[in-house]
């Protein structure tokens, strides 16, 4: 005789090997079951279609169980489920790694926070009376918080080792507004948290890159490191910049350590050095440049950004070169006096190719070396080349027949 018993044995034993297969499906096959998920699978069999979509996670087809755990289908669902599929992802994003399962675990959390009754009954049942009420609501208040502020203790405790899991946890924290729009929570409430979330980012990269400025700052008290020296010491810079997931603020703090570095290889005319310095720096000045010339209005860093251009021009191989990377730093900051006069120094000394003397005068080398000399004149009058390249160029117009 079959008895309810027996119903509810089955239904357990289901859901049980129906879990069992889903885990192995999102983790592999060896994937142990590191939790139970009884709660889980008895709320989800009480949604419709729920109980099919177990069966069938029994019989090895586990999409469509997939499908229903996805916390953006339950928003207005039990707040029961939601409990439970927010403990579920975050014990998943756990063992697995899985910055998907963190976020889905947070959009779960955020829908989660809209049930007050249900939080405060889930609250009460568990301080019983040792809090005040009035203590107990606002404990509440910070429910939607509290994943990301645990996301966030993981970024920061991984921060100085530049570990995996802190950088996933960095990646979670920047996909807080994604998570705050699914879960459809206020406006109010999505600043608020996706504030946090921010100063969680900011203290866990200040944290990563603490110790390079401490390595900086003693390095140059012990006198001048050199040129490889110092490229360690940017190279350091990079490992943090990929942790950080490119982060601007690595730029920034790159930037204003690598440009005085700079400063003592170009001031003695170690070009060398400043090559070997600049090197590694350049993915990270390349990505800031980028970043103001999408937006001209971030002028704060335009100015250090065109020098530390000019430095890579001054080591570049050819004069081409030092012009096209000239001409980037103009664009950047116009009235960046080292840039200016860099790029003048260069359209001169090519100026001064095409005139006679180096080669065979031409009315075409005549004409373009006065466009640059012209240029020359606007740029930077008091160039020191351009007594000279206008000296070359009126004898060449002599020579060739060409009216002043």
């Amino acid at each position: 005789m079959w008895r309810q018993e027996d119903d509810a044995l089955l239904a357990r034993l289901t859901d049980e090997l129906a879990f069992e297969r889903l885990v192995h499906a999102q983790m592999g096959n060896d994937a142990p079951v590191p939790w139970h998920a009884s709660g889980l699978c008895a709320a989800v069999r009480s949604t419709p279609g729920g109980a099919d979509a177990l069966d069938a996670a029994c019989a090895g087809n586990v999409t469509a169980l997939v499908e229903r755990l996805d916390p953006a289908r339950h928003l207005n669902g039990s707040p029961d489920l939601l409990h439970h599929l927010a403990l579920h992802h975050a014990r998943l994003a756990e063992a697995s790694g899985d910055a998907d399962a963190h976020v889905r675990s947070l959009i779960a959390w955020l829908a989660l926070a809209r049930e007050e009754r249900y939080l405060r009954d889930l609250g009460a049942a568990i301080v019983e009376s040792a809090l005040p009420r009035a203590e107990l609501d606002r404990t509440l208040l910070e429910v939607p918080f509290w994943p990301v502020d645990e996301i966030g203790e993981r970024a920061k405790c991984g921060a100085r080792d530049l570990t995996a899991v802190a950088k996933r946890a960095l990646v979670v924290l920047r996909r807080v507004p994604e998570a705050c729009h699914i879960a459809g929570v206020s406006n109010e409430l999505e600043r608020r948290i996706t504030q946090r979330a921010e100063s969680h980012v900011a203290a866990a990269i200040e944290d990563a890159v603490t110790p390079i400025l401490m390595a900086i700052a003693e390095a140059t008290a012990q006198g001048e490191p050199t040129a490889r020296e110092g490229a360690a010491l940017v190279q350091r810079f990079v490992s943090v910049w990929n942790w950080s997931g490119q982060d601007e603020s690595v730029e920034h703090a790159a930037v204003d350590e690598v440009t005085p570095l700079a400063w003592a290889h170009c001031r003695q005319s170690r070009w060398g050095d400043l090559g070997i310095l600049i090197e590694p720096a350049w993915p990270l000045v390349d990505s800031l440049t980028r970043r103001i010339e999408a937006d001209p209005s971030q002028i704060a860093y335009a100015a250090r950004c065109a020098q530390l251009l000019v430095f890579k021009a001054d080591v570049a191989r050819t004069e081409t070169e030092t012009t096209a990377i000239c001409e980037r730093a103009l664009r950047l900051c116009p009235a960046h006096r080292n840039t200016r006069l860099t790029l003048a120094h260069s359209l001169c000394e090519q100026a001064l190719r095409l005139l006679p003397g180096a080669r065979p005068a031409t009315h075409q080398g005549c004409a373009a070396a006065e466009d640059m000399i012209k240029r020359v004149e606007l740029l930077y009058p008091s160039s020191t080349r351009l007594p000279e390249a206008q000296k070359r160029l009126a004898e060449a117009k002599k020579l060739l027949g060409i009216a002043s």
